[in-house]
């Protein structure tokens, strides 16, 4: 059954906010990239839960998502944590980058937070472009340097709650599509801390 034109537009809109999420997308060649897994890929469905890289694997394979939401997870050992580092949402690539790349065992996690279907295309197809087109290799890992660098730096010069209303700013789609202990761990604090700072919000 054909969608209606008024779900498309709001998909489009949703997709749009959630695309400022990981604003490195905007400078890059996404649709050379996105040809390149629709060319060599499967396209592959993961359950929620499921996990497309654990840390410690060699996955020489990266993905264009189609649908549904990753989030890629650290563990603090000596706390005995897990924490959110990112989130990649559909339209988005998934991969941990460094490790797909020189083949390197994988420092992260990689989980979907929905059921989702993305293309996964072999790495030495990656490989093979980066070399090919040497500019665009580039000014991809500069970007994703750049997003990488830019939170590090929030991290120590804005506050929880700057954080939280700058992510806000940037994904106002973000609430819809991840649950709230999830972004509480994306910022660093306890799901406790961050009701506090909705409620500041809400009454403020």
């Amino acid at each position: 059954m054909p969608r209606s034109p008024i779900f498309l537009i709001f998909a489009k809109q949703k997709r749009k906010n959630m695309n400022n999420f990981n604003p490195y997308i905007k400078h890059i060649d996404n649709d050379a990239l996105k040809e390149l897994c629709f060319r060599h890929g499967e396209l592959r469905t993961f359950r929620k839960g499921e996990y497309l890289i654990r840390e410690g694997d060699v996955y020489p394979y990266f993905g264009f998502i189609k649908t549904g939401v990753f989030k890629y997870v650290s563990v603090n050992k000596t706390e005995n944590r897990l924490y959110n580092t990112g989130f990649a949402f559909p339209g988005e690539f998934v991969a941990d980058y460094p490790a797909c790349i020189y083949g390197m065992r994988s420092e992260t996690n990689v989980q979907a937070l929905t059921r989702s279907e993305i293309y996964l295309c072999p790495a030495k197809r990656l490989a093979a472009f980066s070399d090919q087109q040497p500019g665009i290799a580039r000014t991809n890992a500069e970007q994703l340097f750049l997003q990488t660098y830019s939170r590090y730096l929030d991290l120590y010069r804005l506050t929880p709650e700057e954080r939280y209303l700058q992510l806000l700013r940037r994904c106002p789609g973000i609430l819809q599509s991840v649950p709230l202990k999830e972004i509480a761990s994306y910022l660093m604090i306890t799901p406790t801390h961050m009701s506090r700072i909705r409620r500041k919000q809400s009454f403020g």
